[in-house]
């Protein structure tokens, strides 16, 4: 299994203080697959995980390709903005297209993650999303599904179609490399307290989200968390690979400046309403 922590975070800029975020990310080849396809990437306010898609010649390779481009953003100084980020998801899309092209069936993965920016002169949480990875807002007690998941399943879920008990859960409709490479991208302000999860299906098809929960509230550090949840999806029989990033903003910075936003009230719901929508790009 591979481990990594990022700690408080060191990246400043003239005038913006950055949130103290503590981090653990953890991958595991499960109990039945040979190669691990799954590459995450957390250090710096970066936090991905990109899924390779089975079945195809590559896909690790075309995990590692998207998230590349992560790891030289988090090489520059400062705290981007969206555009910055927006960019770097193209240059993925590029990264994982280039290694499709040297195979002869193929290859692609999921991108799935939070990035810390700065917006309007305060950190938020970029979320972006192409496949059926996730990312989870845990407050309090309370768990939230922030991505909706590219698959046939979700869609005809969504739907009210009687054929989505019976459809596959990992038949998806968007990855990089397939011809639908759209990403959903959200902006999430950043509140003390607060716990965020991504996590590639290799851990949600193994663990109900009842345990997701329970384990995010009492589970103590990050890196604590992180491994009782790789645990727990082995536990379940490990079908595929299981990569899990649990994040914790210990204070959110200058969203806690005088005249600004506070911690979120763990007895409310999650309000949509501070959950921007910042682009749906158009089919390309």
């Amino acid at each position: 299994m591979n481990e990594s922590k990022d700690s408080a975070l060191g990246r400043a800029v003239a005038g913006f203080e950055s949130p103290a975020i503590e981090a653990a990310a953890r991958t595991d080849v499960g109990v039945h697959r040979r190669v691990n396809e799954d590459s995450v990437f957390a250090e710096h306010g970066i936090y991905i995980v990109a899924d390779g898609m089975g079945g195809h010649e590559a896909g690790d390779l075309a995990s590692a390709a998207a998230i590349q481009p992560f790891a030289a953003l988090a090489d520059e100084a400062g705290i981007p903005d969206f555009r910055v980020v927006e960019a770097t998801i193209e240059l993925a899309r590029n990264a994982v297209d280039a290694v499709s092209l040297q195979t002869e069936r193929g290859a692609g993965c999921t991108l799935t993650g939070v990035v810390l920016i700065q917006h309007e002169g305060a950190p938020h949480w970029y979320v972006l999303n192409v496949g059926d990875s996730r990312v989870y807002l845990h407050r309090g007690a309370q768990l939230t599904q922030l991505t909706a998941d590219h698959s046939l399943h979700a869609e005809l879920l969504a739907e009210g179609r009687a054929e989505a008990e019976h459809t596959p859960r990992n038949v998806i409709t968007r990855a990089l490399g397939s011809d639908d490479s759209r990403h959903d991208a959200w902006l999430l302000p950043v509140h003390t307290g607060t716990r965020l999860l991504v996590c590639s299906d290799g851990l949600t098809t193994e663990v109900p989200d009842d345990e997701l929960r329970a384990v995010l509230t009492v589970g103590g550090r990050p890196e604590a968390v992180a491994d009782e949840l790789i645990r727990l999806a082995r536990a379940g029989g490990g079908r595929d690979n299981i990569s899990a990033i649990v994040i914790d903003t210990l204070s959110a910075g200058s969203a806690e400046l005088p005249g600004t936003a506070t911690a979120f009230d763990a007895s409310e719901d999650v309000d949509t309403a501070e959950t921007l929508e910042v682009t749906r790009p158009v089919r390309r």
